[in-house]
């Protein structure tokens, strides 16, 4: 990542609460971390990003949570 990383978060986020940030990672990735935790890194490409951003606009990941 360069050296200046600028993090977003979003509009939606309140200045103290817990959210999920983005940065740009290079030309073919996104770095994510949670606010709370700003030192741990998960870096996808954008094409993962957006499946995922789909899947929860359409309500894919809905319904009853998993259990083990």
């Amino acid at each position: 990542m360069a050296e200046k990383t600028i993090w977003q978060k979003s509009s939606y986020s309140q200045e103290e609460g817990e959210c999920v940030e983005l940065a740009a990672a290079g030309p073919a990735a996104v770095a994510l971390r949670e606010s709370e935790a700003p030192g741990t890194v998960l870096t996808v490409s954008p094409t993962a990003l957006g499946s995922l951003l789909s899947g929860v606009k359409n309500g894919e990941f809905d319904g009853p949570a998993l259990r083990a």
